[in-house]
């Protein structure tokens, strides 16, 4: 009898032990089937004879981006700038770019669903389009004015969310892979899409953030607090170099001129908890998701920071790194009285709406958001000239400068949005290895700007 009642008991963790396996299969083929029938080395949808045709991918006027043509090979659009442009937001036929369309949006592209799974029913060729919100002819400007530079631009519409213009760089055609992509520099980092999972230096584009701080700690007298620059200041212990001698600043002023010895100055009277406070408001050192992609964290890590370390913190130096994605966001938030509005790639908002998870979307009180508008605002009228973009859009801008070391020229930057009911577009736009942020950032974004006016 011992022995019959342990075989019994034996069988019934056998069978729990089944029922739970079962269970859990179950459970995951819901959760994750689709991610499981999507990846990669599935035959069925990335080889060149592969026999599941994906829906076309369209932006927001309709044009074809990505189709299947009848011999089923995915086919793109017919002008090679547009491709290369948009290699990064539609994808490849690969399946190697993770954060585009065509990848994360795979499941909806194929008709893939739970009951048929890939299978070629009436049920999968239902609704398997996708319409983008981007505008090609702004990304094929975009590509154009980066002029060969690595980087990357990413604009858009602050008040419904749409994202107008996405473009990364490095690129190259989908429909025409080079060889070589492995092994030539030039593609070095081609599969990265430096809008989203790219981190820089800031440069003078934190000082917008340094200058939150400030607004926040003297409310009412943070636009009367001047400092005097004569191009180079011992703080710390060691030298803070600015690129001219300015004499005695105020804020607007400093902002303008971009003055690094105002702002280190400041950011060591606002002190170094604060400004961390400041930051990690604004959305640095917070994780962010644009649907199922993670964005590169922006960071700003201050804790333990000398005086000297604190001065190059507050011009945006020292370790600060920052990501397009998230500052097109804080342009949006300072655009929005504080807060911004949820970017989108799809026309229908269903897929790629991102959020900063455990946050609301407020960036800023909007009292700073209005007092940072008409900084930025100041910084074209006055220092910029508006002449360098489109008629009537009241641009409010920052430039930036991000040094990356010895042996290369910085990245250079230049966020910001247009003050206009008519066109509420805010934009972040990065251009490697050059030393122009007015010309060359500055370029892109007149580029675009004029292409989604003109």
């Amino acid at each position: 009898m011992k022995t019959v009642g342990f075989r019994s008991f034996a069988l019934y963790i056998l069978l729990f032990a089944f029922l739970g396996g079962l269970g859990w299969l179950v459970v995951s083929l819901c959760l994750h089937g689709s991610q499981w029938a999507m990846q990669p080395y599935n035959g069925h949808i990335y080889d060149e004879d592969a026999t599941v045709a994906l829906g076309d991918i369209t932006d927001r006027d309709g044009e074809i981006l990505a189709a299947t043509n009848e011999e089923g090979r995915r086919v793109y659009s017919e002008s090679e700038t547009v491709r290369r442009a948009l290699l990064h937001t539609v994808g490849d036929s690969a399946g190697y770019i993770s954060t585009s369309a065509q990848y994360a949006l795979r499941t909806k592209l194929t008709g893939y669903n739970l009951v048929t799974g890939l299978n070629d029913t009436v049920f999968n060729r239902m609704g398997n389009q996708v319409g983008l919100t981007i505008d090609a002819g702004a990304c094929a400007a975009a590509y154009e004015a980066l002029n060969g530079h690595r980087g990357g631009a990413i604009f858009y519409n602050y008040k419904t969310g749409d994202i107008l213009c996405k473009v990364s760089a490095p690129t190259f055609d989908p429909e025409n892979v080079p060889e070589d992509i492995e092994s030539n520099e030039d593609y070095r980092g081609a599969y990265l899409d430096n809008t989203l999972s790219g981190s820089f230096t800031p440069g003078s584009i934190f000082k917008l953030v340094t200058a939150a701080a400030a607004m926040e700690k003297w409310p009412e007298s943070w636009s009367a607090r001047t400092y005097e620059c004569w191009g180079a200041e011992e703080i710390g212990g060691s030298d803070i170099t600015c690129l001219g001698e300015h004499g005695e600043l105020d804020m607007y002023g400093a902002l303008g001129y971009s003055c690094n010895l105002y702002f280190a100055k400041l950011a060591n009277d606002i002190g170094a908890a604060d400004l961390q406070k400041k930051a990690d408001e604004m959305g640095f050192n917070a994780s962010q998701s644009f649907g199922s992609i993670e964005i590169a964290q922006s960071e700003a890590k201050l804790s333990g920071a000398d005086a000297n370390q604190l001065g190059w913190a507050g011009i945006g130096q020292y370790t600060l790194l920052a990501n397009p994605y998230h500052m097109m966001t804080l342009m949006g938030a300072i655009a929005g009285c504080g807060e911004y509005v949820q970017p989108r790639l799809t026309r229908d908002g269903s897929f790629f709406a991102g959020l900063i998870p455990g946050k609301s979307r407020e960036l800023l009180s909007r009292t700073e958001a209005v007092q940072l508008r008409a900084a930025m605002r100041n910084n074209v009228e006055n220092y910029y000239g508006d002449y360098l973009f489109p008629d009537g859009l009241q641009i409010c801008a920052k430039t930036g400068t991000g040094e990356v070391g010895e042996t290369q020229d910085p990245n250079c930057w230049m966020v910001g949005f247009c003050d206009s009911a008519e066109y509420p577009i805010a934009f972040a736009v990065v251009v490697e290895d050059t030393n122009n942020s007015l010309g060359d950032a500055g370029g892109v974004a007149a580029a675009v700007l004029g292409a989604l006016v003109g």
